[in-house]
């Protein structure tokens, strides 16, 4: 008996704890060079995946950034478009902020979050680039891999150049593999996976995130801010990122 007692204690405190981490973050922040022809100033990126049901804090952000990406699942089936909004203003209050496509943002009605989006000055990227203040060879690529477009790669980068730098973003990191060639980006941002959210040691459903370098392009792949289904985390602590990006002299591809 008092085995099974034990047991259960030791599993209550293990839900508690997954729990909790599901309801906290880690703030990640990295300083990276991107090769550039054209230099930029340095600036501050923000990045945050995989919001779904949790609310952004008014003081989640007390320090200065230049931009803000969200990563796509910003909402989920059931979550109040109230909260969407207050989350969107939040993030608003301190940069310009672009915006993809993720699997469970169009569990809501899409006509209601691009109004969201279209009175808080939110910029949704549906398969193309955008120049990043006012530099034409700084460019945001950014894709709606969900809409599963036969032409959504091709949209995406009709307007980038040779020697622009890049900056990609995508729900998935399963799009990571396509982006060369004509398709080539200089950093790629993803969530979804949530680094596997649940994780027992070394195993989960899928890879803890990360930064990588891979053949010279950068890949960051989040554990995302919030949960789905099971809102618990264990072994991969929920997270957003701040990024300096500062030029470096481009190396020719």
């Amino acid at each position: 008996m008092k085995h099974i007692i034990r047991l259960v204690m030791a599993a209550a405190v293990l839900l508690l704890f997954m729990v909790r981490n599901a309801h906290s973050e880690k703030l990640v922040q990295k300083t990276i060079e991107l090769p550039a022809d054209k230099p930029f100033e340095p600036f501050k990126l923000l990045f945050i995946a995989d919001v779904h049901r949790r609310v952004i804090q008014a003081d989640l952000i007390d320090f200065p950034v230049d931009i803000v990406i969200i990563g796509g699942d910003l909402v989920e089936k059931g979550v109040p478009l109230e909260r969407v909004a207050e989350n969107v203003k939040r993030l608003m209050a301190h940069a310009p902020v672009y915006f993809v496509w993720g699997n469970n943002d169009r569990e809501v009605d899409e006509t209601s979050l691009r109004k969201i989006f279209d009175q808080s000055g939110v910029i949704v990227l549906d398969d193309q680039s955008v120049p990043l203040f006012g530099n034409e060879q700084l460019k945001l690529v950014g894709l709606d891999h969900f809409a599963y477009k036969p032409d959504g790669f091709g949209n995406a980068f009709k307007d980038v150049k040779d020697h622009d730098t890049v900056l990609f973003v995508s729900h998935t990191p399963f799009d990571f593999w396509k982006i060369k060639g004509v398709f080539s980006a200089d950093l790629l941002l993803a969530g979804h996976t949530h680094g596997g959210q649940i994780r027992i040691g070394p195993f989960g459903l899928f890879k803890k995130g990360s930064m990588k370098v891979k053949k010279e392009q950068i890949e960051l792949i989040s554990n995302g801010f919030g949960t789905t289904t099971l809102h618990l985390r264990l072994g991969a602590q929920a997270e957003y990122h701040v990024l300096t990006i500062r030029p470096k002299t481009k190396v020719v591809r």
